[in-house]
């Protein structure tokens, strides 16, 4: 076709522009028509640009140069032409010597760019949308035929894109009404002026028990009690005699709702109306009141129990010092000190009694999680058909007795420390799913195909040999390496026998604070009996027999005869003191050879038997119970 420049008349001008667009919307619109304009206004080039006002930029919706389109064409205003058509909203035209005018646009000397002829796109606030363009390699007069025509283009082009931004707002709410339908946990219904159901929420679904194909087109009647049926047609007069801006209510436990299979549930509810292109539709949100009454139910327990945990943790670890100052004890503190700070998991290894949980619970208090909760799971304590529901928590109905859901301790300890005590007594199976967690930090209820991350840090205890368990095939290898990463031994109380006057006199306060009772301080000869005892129950069994000691006390002095363990002593090393000076004193260690090699001779006396007439404990004088945790303390090895 001949451009304006050649003659061409109007009528024949303004078909091209109304035919080439007509039938097409969105990028083929445009694509019609900058070929179009080119061809009419007889130029090489035309183009038309959306504007991105925080960049400064123009991305071109369509592009027309030298008889093809050039695809995904974007650039900064700065420095050519289209800045002035942007910045003053106004038509830009320049005639000649557009070389000179920007000698700073790379992208005219290639195409020997001489004229332009820009205009701003605006939307009805007037700002600015974008801008229409077409560039010649020949001199464009000012042609007030030209100008006009431009400008017919170009408003075709706003109005174009005006109603792609207005589509788009339309889709955005759209998407943003359907993911808050989505999202929503409570049952919305939207009901046409019958009652006949148009739109439903997943939660429906679930809440009646169907799918949304099963809902759609019936009416909410035949899922209504009869006596409810009546309410909430009440309910809706009532709503329709409102005034506009008052139509909504609340339906307070008045409803009996019928799911698919005819099983009904207490309801409560909220009505509203709206009315959308001269319909009037009734939007009703249900919720299952068994429901909220069992979430209430749930909250009332676990407050009563975070109560009761509060109380029992007040009563067990009442002071919050670890007491003692031996070089042993030193050295673990220092220990707890430097890997408190971090994330890292740490393995306490202690004989029982050695206070692995206070530690544990040491480590917490100095970390970072100090905030969030420390949750103790003891997996000795724990029925191995249990233990996985224990750990992930389950969903209502994933086995029988799974009446409601439960979390985890995982999911009650996230963002806070697991204790895991015991470790060594989990089962095989729950291994490889503890290791899961550990490495990828995810896991899955029971029940639940859906997989939720744990952001908990883990701290393990055990009083057995892990390394002897992974060899005899009671532990995994994997997961013993990765709860070794830090490890902590805690000295058994025969490594610290100077703490023992510092623990026996903090406990004899508790006790005796606790049932009323004045007691002196223990008495020289008192210590060198606690000093003298091997205490294979550790601290815990020093704290046993403080309270007994205090129990049976007489005119304010403990009484150790009735709670020291009977023949459960060796031969005892003085106090260490300046006032109580002892000739030949031996050192810990060498009494431990002593006691080792004496145990050696009486188990060779007695054939290697333990217990029994003649047996080894007999001929100690000691029980067989102790005698065998004796032998295991200090490491000989039975025939």
């Amino acid at each position: 076709m001949i451009g304006i420049r050649k003659q061409i008349d109007d009528a024949a001008a303004l078909r091209l522009v109304v035919e080439g667009t007509v039938a097409e919307t969105g990028p083929a619109f445009f694509r019609a028509l900058v070929k179009n304009l080119a061809t009419v206004m007889d130029t090489i080039g035309a183009w038309v640009t959306e504007y991105q006002p925080e960049q400064k930029r123009l991305r071109a919706l369509a592009f027309w140069m030298k008889g093809e389109f050039v695809e995904n064409f974007e650039y900064a205003i700065a420095g050519t032409a289209c800045a002035p058509v942007v910045e003053s909203k106004k038509l830009i035209h320049i005639p000649d010597r557009m070389i000179e005018l920007y000698p700073g646009d790379p992208d005219l000397i290639p195409i020997h760019a001489v004229s332009y002829l820009g205009v701003p796109l605006l939307d009805l606030q007037g700002e600015v949308m974008g801008h229409l363009s077409v560039l010649d390699d020949k001199p464009l007069p000012a042609d007030p035929r030209l100008i006009s025509l431009f400008e017919i283009f170009a408003a075709r082009a706003a109005a174009e894109q005006r109603r792609l931004r207005e589509e788009a707002e339309v889709r955005a709410r759209e998407e943003e009404l359907s993911a808050l339908l989505e999202s929503a946990m409570d049952a919305v219904v939207v009901l046409d002026a019958n009652g006949g159901i148009t739109r439903v929420n997943p939660a429906a679904e679930r809440l009646f028990g169907c799918t949304k194909e099963d809902l759609l087109g019936e009416n909410l009647r035949d899922f209504l009690a009869a006596e409810s049926v009546a309410h909430l047609e009440t309910f809706v007069r009532e709503l329709d005699s409102r005034p506009t801006g008052q139509r909504r209510l609340w339906i307070p436990q008045n409803l009996t709702a019928c799911r698919w299979d005819r099983t009904t549930f207490p309801a409560e509810a909220s009505l509203s109306r709206f009315e959308n292109r001269g319909r009037t539709f009734h939007t009703l949100i249900l919720r299952n009141v068994n429901d909220r009454l069992e979430a209430e139910r749930q909250i009332d327990a676990l407050t009563a129990q975070a109560e009761y945990l509060r109380e029992e943790i007040k009563a067990l670890h009442n002071f919050d010092e670890i007491l003692g100052q031996s070089a042993a004890l030193r050295r673990v503190l220092e220990d707890v000190q430097q890997v408190a700070p971090t994330d890292a998991v740490v393995l306490i290894q202690g004989e029982t009694g050695t206070g692995k949980e206070l530690f544990a619970r040491a480590i917490h208090a100095a970390s970072a999680r100090r905030d969030r909760p420390l949750v103790t799971v003891n997996c000795a304590a724990i029925p191995a058909t249990l233990m996985e529901s224990e750990f992930f928590g389950h969903e209502k109905g994933a086995f029988t007795g799974a009446t409601s859901r439960r979390e985890g301790r995982f999911a009650l300890a996230n963002g806070g420390t697991l204790f895991l005590d015991e470790v060594g007594e989990l089962p095989l199976d729950l291994q490889g799913k503890l290791l899961r967690v550990l490495q990828e930090g995810t896991f899955e209820p029971v029940g639940s195909s859906v997989t939720r991350k744990a952001d908990v840090r883990v701290v393990a205890a055990t009083n057995r040999d892990l390394r002897q368990e992974v060899r005899e095939g009671r532990f995994r290898e994997d997961l013993y390496y990765r709860l070794n990463v830090f490890p902590l031994r805690l000295p058994p109380l025969r490594e610290r026998v100077e703490d023992i006057p510092i623990l026996a006199e903090a406990f004899a306060k508790r006790f005796g604070r606790r049932m009323g009772r004045r007691l002196a301080s223990l008495t020289p000869d008192c210590l060198r009996r606690l000093q003298a005892c091997a205490w294979p129950g550790n601290v815990r069994e020093l704290e046993n027999v403080i309270e007994r000691a205090v129990i049976t006390a007489q005119n304010g002095r403990l009484n150790l005869d009735r709670a020291l363990p009977e023949a459960d002593t060796v031969s005892a090393p003085p106090v260490a003191s300046a006032a109580l000076p002892e000739p030949n004193i031996r050192t810990v260690r060498e009494l431990e050879e002593l006691e080792r090699e004496n145990i050696r001779r009486a188990l060779a006396a007695a054939g290697g038997r333990v217990a029994g007439e003649g047996g080894a404990a007999s001929l100690l004088g000691m029980k067989p119970s102790t005698l065998n945790s004796r032998i295991k303390a200090l490491g000989i090895k039975r025939a």
